[in-house]
């Protein structure tokens, strides 16, 4: 594993430094001093609106404190912001306060469609029968998610219920453990955390391995925790940082990934899946007659 590289705040260097800075340089760092939370968020453009300076001076700023760039800068401004050393705790996305509609649209479907070829190189197929193969011999199955990856954990519950396969799931993260407490070596647990170092989704995991109940896990392409306790781990890219802007990519690609094994269902075992689909269908979708006689 490679060993973490310490990075020297920004703040310091700033605050340091100050009164040797030009006048329109004293703007930038007066409300990089003054907002470093927002700052870390923000790129050139919006650092320049926001200070008053020119964006000229944000990059003069950056270069006569020695930062070797702007992303440098805002790594270690992170470093003061978020306490950690870490460059996956640098947000990935750069805020501006006059970004268009049509370069939104474009920018959110390009962030997607480069994330799924990146899925689509990442995915083990063989990872993805053992699942398939697991959940469908359990005599039940467990989902554990919290957050953005509880989202993809419900939804799964919601098309395996509609294959006939008894699983369970809740956003309680409590009852989540204690299900994992009471959880058997006939069952099987799937556990979703992008991650993979959430707290409650590793004690949930450990509890599990200690009942010998088997684990696949959903979690980004890394040497984390989650996927070293798991029997068969299925992976997506690593596209988001840690710290990330509603977990877009990550949640996307999860749930992509929870179509697929879906797909994989149903086509394995099709006249009986089609048959559980219709009868739900029946329920869900029932016509309700309307009398409009008075």
């Amino acid at each position: 594993m490679e060993e973490k590289v310490q990075v020297e705040g920004a703040l310091y260097a700033i605050n340091a430094q100050y009164d040797l800075l030009s006048d329109s340089e004293k703007k930038v760092a007066s409300y990089v001093l003054r907002e470093p939370k927002k700052t870390v968020h923000f790129n050139v453009r919006e650092l320049s609106k926001q200070s008053g300076a020119s964006q000229a001076a944000v990059i003069r700023f950056c270069k006569h404190l020695n930062f070797t760039s702007f992303s440098n800068f805002k790594l270690r401004l992170a470093r003061d912001v978020f306490g950690n050393y870490d460059e996956r705790y640098v947000p990935d996305f750069e805020l501006d306060s006059e970004t268009s509609p049509s370069v939104v649209i474009h920018s959110v479907i390009q962030r997607f469609q480069h994330s799924f070829n990146a899925l689509e190189r990442c995915l083990d197929g063989k990872e993805l029968e053992k699942a398939v193969s697991l959940i469908q011999s359990a005599h039940s199955t467990f989902l554990f998610g919290v957050g953005a990856s509880g989202v993809v954990a419900f939804d799964f519950m919601q098309k395996l219920v509609r294959l006939g396969i008894s699983v369970f799931y809740t956003h309680d993260t409590d009852l989540q453990l204690t299900a994992a407490s009471t959880m058997r070596k006939d069952d099987c647990a799937c556990i979703i955390s992008y991650s993979g170092e959430n707290d409650t989704m590793v004690a949930a995991a450990k509890q599990l391995k200690r009942s010998g109940t088997p684990i696949i896990s959903v979690t980004m392409d890394s040497d984390n925790t989650l996927r070293r306790l798991s029997d068969i781990s299925i992976v997506i890219p690593a596209s988001e940082r840690i710290y990330r802007q509603g977990a877009s990519t990550s949640r996307i690609n999860q749930l992509a990934v929870i179509d697929m094994l879906y797909s994989l269902m149903v086509a394995g075992n099709l006249d009986a899946s089609i048959e559980a689909i219709e009868q739900t269908m029946a329920v869900t979708h029932r016509h309700v007659s309307t009398d409009n006689t008075p």
